[in-house]
């Protein structure tokens, strides 16, 4: 069930987000909810990330690289 959210921006941001709309032929609140889920899951993986470092820092792993290397992941 779709409810009504009410948020406050600035001019600026707004006049680009009717800009968005208009041109990908999208409503507002479709570019609006796209950018809370993404803004949310990425702030999710950032939780999960920080719990694991402890545990890939133990086994060497210090970048992505690093476990992208040792995958043979190019």
């Amino acid at each position: 069930m779709r409810e009504i959210l009410t948020v406050s921006i600035g001019s600026k941001l707004k006049k680009k987000l009717n800009t968005a709309a208009r041109k990908y032929k999208t409503t507002k609140s479709d570019i609006v909810t796209n950018a809370i889920e993404k803004y949310i899951a990425s702030i999710e993986f950032e939780g999960v990330r920080e719990k694991l470092m402890p545990y890939a820092r133990k086994k060497g792993y210090l970048t992505d690289e690093d476990i992208y290397d040792d995958k043979g992941i190019k």
